[in-house]
């Protein structure tokens, strides 16, 4: 089995490497990036890949670059920006590559999702969106919806703190592009079966998330579940679906002050004649911050409440995956559970195991019993409750 890592000198892509590494079925992997990247992949190969990863140069915006790259491989793990997932999609395509995103922030995934035909024609799959969410509670939420014979209410929520006593102004749990996304562009909720828009961190509700995340107010922000999970569940009934996150409160509130100050924003401003772009200016910043040097200590609570009838009784159902740092790897839980979940759909996809094809959202072709015995096998597990309605 080869699988190609694309984007994989970036911090979410270690999670996805490491576990292909250690995984003995697969036996090649292609570790690409930018040339400048290069030394970087190279040190990855030869600490982490046990003699089986080459570290190439990739080009995506070079088409027959990109697709030189990628062919022969049984699945690319597509850990880039959001941005380049359609270029990525169009080579693996032209090859007839398997292919895994880590999600489409809405408007990239909705024009993804009109793909699926194309790649159900060509007999292969491309995963839409897998990570921690969206990724696992899209999985969740497939594995409660199977036990119902209609669904109402799909509510996903996200919490996430970092204990660590940090040496850097900026901890950034992940990619500061998606997360500056989610801070300035309105998410979406479906109430009532209408898709409506919301404000960026809006509809604020208190969560008691497990310890050691505790007690954390939860906002609604864009993501791709709110495209895909109503689409995939209208035929049985749903009506109401919501995706709400919680981040380290240090981290929200200097991003939010970061973004009311205009650094978020995408209109070029002119400063001593030249022209600067707000976000891009706070991105390349945050790439001069230090790393922190302390030992990971970020958790991370991901929760799929689902509300739903079988045989005329009322069931709630509620899958939760408490995610910590992973301590052989010395990996925070940020990489690790947004990561090992691509490398596992990566897996399934060149093993065969995932056999539904075309351009499909997690939720559509992940077959929910063996992806969690995977995450299992990476300390990520997963609990179900079912809550009958005893009124």
């Amino acid at each position: 089995m080869k699988i190609t890592v694309l984007g994989a000198a970036g911090r979410m892509a270690t999670g996805a490497i490491r576990d292909l590494a250690n995984a003995p079925e697969v036996k090649e992997i292609v570790l690409a990036d930018l040339e400048q990247c290069k030394p970087v992949l190279e040190k990855r190969a030869a600490d982490w890949c046990n003699n089986k990863a080459t570290a190439v140069s990739v080009n995506i915006n070079d088409p027959e670059n990109l697709r030189a790259v990628i062919r022969g491989s049984g699945a690319v793990a597509n850990c880039t920006t959001h941005h380049l997932n359609l270029k990525v999609m169009d080579a693996c395509l032209s090859e007839g590559v398997n292919y895994v995103d880590m999600g489409g922030l809405f408007h990239v995934a909705k024009k993804q999702l009109l793909l699926k035909e194309q790649w159900k024609d060509k007999g292969i799959t491309a995963v839409l969106g897998m990570g921690s969410a969206p990724g696992i509670v899209n999985v969740m939420s497939r594995y409660a919806v199977d036990m119902l014979d209609s669904v109402e209410s799909i509510y996903i929520s996200d919490g996430i703190v970092n204990l660590a006593k940090l040496d850097t102004p900026l901890a950034i749990p992940y990619a500061l592009g998606t997360l500056i996304d989610e801070f300035v562009m309105n998410a979406f909720v479906l109430e009532n079966g209408e898709m409506k828009e919301v404000p960026p961190l809006s509809g604020g509700e208190v969560i008691d998330f497990p310890e050691p995340v505790g007690t954390q107010t939860a906002y609604c922000t864009i993501h791709s579940e709110e495209i895909t999970i109503p689409n995939t569940f209208k035929p049985k009934g749903l009506k109401n679906m919501s995706f709400k996150l919680a981040l380290p409160g240090d981290f929200e509130n200097k991003l939010k002050f970061l973004v009311d100050m205009g650094l978020g924003g995408t209109e070029a401003l002119n400063v001593n004649g030249k022209d600067v772009v707000p976000r891009d200016l706070l991105i390349e910043l945050s790439k001069k911050l230090p790393m922190p040097t302390t030992k990971p200590d970020d958790h991370k609570v991901l929760r799929v409440d689902v509300i739903g009838e079988k045989n005329e009784e009322k069931l709630e159902i509620r899958l939760e995956a408490i995610c910590h740092p992973y301590e052989p790897w010395n990996m925070g839980t940020g990489p690790h559970s947004v990561g090992v979940p691509v490398g596992i759909a990566a897996r399934l996809l060149a093993g065969g195991e995932a056999t539904e094809k075309g351009a499909l959202p997690a939720e559509a072709c992940m077959p929910p019993k063996r992806f969690f015995e995977l995450l299992g096998e990476r300390n990520i597990p997963v609990s179900v409750t079912v809550k009958r309605d005893l009124s």
